[in-house]
């Protein structure tokens, strides 16, 4: 027997072993193949059984005889690091511990998620000394399928600026105690969200007293830097400073998603009293902005484009172009088509389709008999409904021929709809229900409530009032959705009687959720002021209009027109703002907006308003895009290197 039971004892490790093998290989293996090779082996009757997948107390496949151990939970320690660079290197190490393994520093695989911050080795971050931004990282660790990560802020103090205007010890100047007669800053705006690739930045403060320096100073979580300037950018105790675009860009590349203090302070001497500013706060976006804004100018009697980031915009349809002037517009969410009106209101001359890159090609001819006021794309950009004298109509984009009418017993009796937009998902309408004696659809006659329709593949449900009109103290026009269909942006007009609402005074800018998180209307909810993006009520603010897209899941960023000053600037032409909107503010009733950004690109003596914002600014040619932008693909992107 003794024979026996030492030969017992080798097969058992021979089954051991041949059981290992199938294990490791029974994910990739059938059923009836694993139980083949199982007989085969003669391995089955001898305790070999398929591996469990149910999992065990940790979140783990449970293991078998030969297998490695599970490890548990992964934590990285320390879980945030706050680090700050100013000419010598940083280093900081990193533990992986296993919740049943402890230290597993040595085993685990480390990766960093922003590389341009430094190197990552066996644990180890190094942040260079040299290094040219800061910002926020990442480190992961990974083992067996577990993971787990830490973060780590890189705070950069970068080397000061000191520009030609400021006398060489101009950093002396400010060694002495505080107490000198404090600036005051004009613009920015504070408590301003900037979208990190609009560049042209302007610093505008005001000062009582004669300094010969001023510094200004930006300081947030991952970046800091002075900049050190002479009295020359002054002028009547009026100062501007045109800040770099590569140090702008520096700095708000730096700080996505966070907060940034600007100040200015003022010296008279060398170890003298100094003079500092309030603060104001500039919250950058979490990401650049995308896309383009189509908008009108009267000055060319047409339509311009930029991307958001050019220094100038490309003239897009002149009055010397086509027919008279070209207004009224609407452009398909990627830039490729433009519907346009030729002529002015009632007048018009028609009304058409052009494609994006090429104005002078109509998909559609030009005549009186197809023409509208208002007109809006659908997401997908085949259908275009469009209203003229109160009347609401779906057409094809290609061809302008009708496909549906918006039937009047679902607008309701003695009333027309104006100013349609598709909502972003396709499944709503939103428009501006109107009294039937309104002269045309510019006008509001003892009526202007923001209403919504549900559409789904051309059959319409009755229109529900989310915003109603409030007799002799407002009425309500331009919706605009929000890119999760929910919001609608728009404005309300202070007047009563009848109201022309294309060049408005008294306006002031609201927010409503149109559609519960249920995906149903919210009729009787009460509009939400948004009291820091309108800045100035009663000062032609027109045409609000919501960028296409959020920005880390939360922001988004809203443009319009207005006629008032910013900084020194004068506000007798409307000009084109932009402010960022907190969706999660609004969702608790409160205001979300930001205090708006003058866009730069702009010249300040022309009116421009309408401006219609595309994820794409389309081309045909190198000259369609801007300086700082290529044509690719049809498409004007940002230049490279």
């Amino acid at each position: 027997m003794l024979p026996l039971r030492s030969g017992f004892r080798l097969s058992s490790r021979l089954v051991t072993d041949s059981c290992a093998r199938l294990q490791r290989w029974q994910h990739r293996l059938t059923p009836s193949t694993w139980l083949l090779l199982a007989v085969l082996s003669g391995t089955l009757g001898l305790g070999c059984s398929p591996q469990r997948t149910a999992l065990d107390d940790d979140g783990e496949t449970p293991t078998s005889p030969g297998t490695e151990a599970p490890i548990g939970t992964l934590r990285l320690s320390p879980e945030l690091t706050d680090l700050t660079v100013s000419g010598q290197n940083q280093t900081v190490r990193f533990k992986a511990t296993s919740s049943k393994l402890g230290d597993v520093s040595s085993q685990v695989t480390w990766t960093l998620s922003d590389a341009t911050l430094g190197s990552l080795s066996k644990g180890v971050l190094t942040v260079p000394g040299n290094l040219d931004h800061g910002g926020t990282t990442k480190v992961y660790a990974s083992l067996r399928g577990v993971a787990a990560s830490a973060v780590v802020n890189v705070r950069l103090i970068a080397p000061d600026v000191l520009e030609p205007s400021a006398p060489a010890n101009a950093k002396d100047y400010f060694s002495g105690s505080s107490g000198g007669a404090p600036p005051t800053i004009a613009y920015p705006f504070d408590h301003t969200m900037m979208a990190p690739n609009v560049l042209q930045v302007t610093l505008q403060w005001r000062t009582t007293a004669s300094y010969p320096v001023y510094r200004i100073t930006t300081s947030g979580p991952t970046y800091e830097r002075s900049f050190y300037v002479g009295s020359s950018v002054c002028a009547s105790n009026q100062c501007t400073y045109n800040l770099d675009d590569k140090a702008w860009s520096t700095l708000s590349h730096s700080s996505l998603g966070k907060d940034t203090t600007v100040t200015v302070s003022g010296a008279m001497a060398p170890g003298g009293t100094v003079g500092e500013s309030q603060p104001i706060q500039i919250t950058f976006a979490p990401e650049d902005t995308r896309g383009g804004l189509y908008y009108f100018s009267p000055t060319i009697q047409g339509i311009k484009r930029v991307p958001l980031g050019a220094s100038k915009p490309v003239d897009f349809i002149t009055n010397g172009d086509e027919t008279g002037c070209a207004g009224c517009h609407a452009v398909s969410r990627d830039g490729k088509q433009v519907a346009v009106e030729f002529g002015s209101g009632q007048t018009s001359v028609g009304s058409t389709v052009v494609d994006g890159a090429m104005p002078r090609m109509r998909n559609f001819p030009l005549k009186s008999s197809i023409a509208w006021n208002f007109a809006w794309f659908n997401p997908t950009g085949d259908k275009l409904i469009t209203n003229w004298s109160g009347k609401l109509t779906v057409r094809d984009s290609k061809t302008g021929g009708v496909l549906e009418t918006v039937p009047q017993n679902f607008i309701g009796s003695n009333y027309g709809g104006a100013m349609p937009e598709w909502s972003p998902d396709g499944k709503w309408l939103a428009f501006v229900r109107i009294m039937a004696s309104s002269s045309y659809d510019f006008q509001l006659v003892n009526s202007g409530e923001i209403v919504v329709m549900p559409y789904n593949n051309g059959a319409f449900g009755p229109a529900v009032t989310v915003v109603p009109t409030q007799a002799g103290a407002g009425y309500h026009f331009w919706p605009s959705w929000s890119p999760d269909s929910k919001w609608l942006v728009f404005n309300t007009f202070d007047c009563s009687g009848s109201c022309q609402q294309y060049n408005a005074v008294k306006t002031r800018l609201r927010l409503v959720q149109a559609i519960d998180d249920t995906g149903q209307p919210n009729p009787g909810t009460t509009p939400i002021e948004l009291e820091q993006g309108t800045h100035i009520k009663h000062q032609s603010n027109n045409w609000p209009k919501f960028a296409p897209f959020l920005q880390g899941g939360r922001y988004v960023f809203v443009v319009y027109s207005a006629r008032y000053g910013w900084g020194f600037n004068q506000g007798s032409q409307p000009q084109l703002f932009m402010f960022g909107l907190d969706l999660d503010k609004a969702k608790k009733g409160e205001d979300p907006s930001y205090q708006p950004v003058w866009l730069p690109f702009q010249d300040r003596n022309t009116g421009n308003h309408s401006a219609i914002w595309t994820t794409d600014v389309a081309c045909a040619l190198p000259r369609d895009c801007p300086g700082e932008f290529r044509c690719v693909s049809g498409m004007c992107v940002p230049n490279i290197g």
